[in-house]
């Protein structure tokens, strides 16, 4: 039955994630140790009727090696490394396909500041792809596939316990089809965005017994957006979104969850923010990995993004955390570092970085979600008009609220 599922988890990625028809052309990136399903999505592509497919596979143990053995510049020219193929492939009119599946805390033997280092130098190379990825100029999705060191790193029996789960908060079964199933989980967190955009806030307020603090300003002409458009970036989602003015977050916020980011874990962190910028922060485990994201560029330590998330959705249900960004960020409410979203601004999507940086979202090569939600957090909206409006309690949607 596992089989089964897979191929129809892997279909429902192409044809109900992506969108995608005969016409179409592929892109499929992720690591070696995923390849048998990388070859269960190229199958179910062809029954498509989708013949053109390219792949980049990572071998994340010779990387690794790379990283223990050879020096910033020695890396940096590896064929290892080398992502230009995404620029190529976003020029040529590619649905990316990236399959997520992170062994958490593989690379902790890696001095953090020579990954960071690292990853800021790929992030330039791949400048154009990130381009047409923020101008909405292609279909992209990211999804997530279970490994063995994964399931383990979650003390989950083994990798089919894992598959079970993913299938089930993806919506996967025997008797449904998943294309009607989030059709409906669309349709809703849609409404949701609605509500948001049409209280005209000003201000996001959140507080918890966590210790978090903070005001969040929406700049003029905000939108809240969800996942529902002409494909589904992310599967799982369960979020509505938008970005805040990056100069006028204030106030300090506590991680409710750990952070996998590049294969090393951060832990019990916290991010004081003045007139948007973090100031000050500390983290209990990976502090020299936070330090590296925050230093990667002039936006790294702004604010990109805002998400609002039922601290009682189906992946919260699970009672796991997933050691997945993907996946945990869809979990509770959560916040990002970096990188704003052009959509989240009225017309933003025909403007150009200057033009968005100037209206108030933040500009970055990098976005680094990380997660606030608590199932005592409390959100208030405060209106332009001066009202004050309580969007979320105990970590959900007030009930009125959709």
């Amino acid at each position: 039955m596992k089989e089964k599922l897979k191929r129809k988890y892997a279909r429902f990625l192409v044809e109900g994630c992506l969108g995608l028809t005969k016409e179409d052309k592929l892109f499929i990136t992720a690591s070696m140790i995923i390849k048998d399903f990388v070859d269960i999505v190229i199958k179910e592509a062809k029954n498509l009727g989708i013949h053109t497919i390219q792949t980049l596979l990572t071998d994340d143990k010779a990387q690794k090696e790379l990283y223990l053995t050879k020096n910033y510049e020695e890396i940096i020219k590896s064929p290892l490394m080398d992502k230009t193929k995404y620029n190529q492939m976003a020029k040529e009119g590619y649905a990316f396909l990236s399959l997520s599946s992170p062994q958490p805390g593989y690379l902790k033997e890696v001095d953090p500041i020579l990954l960071a280092k690292v990853q800021k130098y790929v992030s330039e190379t791949t400048k154009e792809f990130r381009e047409y990825q923020d101008k909405d100029l292609l279909k992209w999705n990211i999804s997530a596939v279970p490994n063995p060191y994964w399931a383990k790193e979650m003390h989950l029996q083994n990798e089919e316990e894992l598959w079970d789960l993913i299938f089930s908060i993806c919506l996967i079964n025997e008797e449904e089809d998943p294309k009607k199933l989030w059709h409906e989980k669309l349709q809703k967190l849609k409404r949701r965005a609605q509500y948001l955009n049409n209280l005209q806030i000003e201000k996001i307020v959140y507080k918890n017994s966590l210790g978090t603090n903070l005001e969040i300003t929406l700049p003029e002409n905000y939108l809240f957006q969800s996942a529902e458009g002409k494909n589904i970036v992310n599967m799982p989602t369960e979020e509505v979104f938008t970005s805040p003015d990056y100069l006028k977050t204030n106030g300090i916020v506590y991680s409710s969850k750990p952070l996998e980011y590049r294969g090393n874990l951060v832990e019990d962190f916290f991010l004081e923010f003045q007139n948007g910028r973090v100031v000050s922060y500390d983290a209990k485990k990976g502090k020299e990995v936070l330090k590296g994201i925050l230093e990667t560029d002039e936006g790294s330590s702004y604010l990109g993004e805002a998400a609002l998330v039922d601290i009682s959705s189906p992946i919260a249900k699970t009672n796991k955390i997933f050691l997945n960004t993907l996946i945990d960020e869809n979990s509770c409410c959560h916040l990002a570092l970096g990188q704003s979203f052009g959509e989240c601004l009225v017309d933003g999507l025909q403007k150009n970085r200057e033009e968005l940086k100037e209206l108030g979202l933040n500009q970055s090569k990098n976005h680094v979600d990380f997660f606030i939600g608590t199932e005592d957090l409390l959100i208030e909206a405060i209106l332009k008009n001066g009202e004050k409006k309580i969007i979320m309690e105990n970590g959900n949607f007030k009930e009125e609220n959709l």
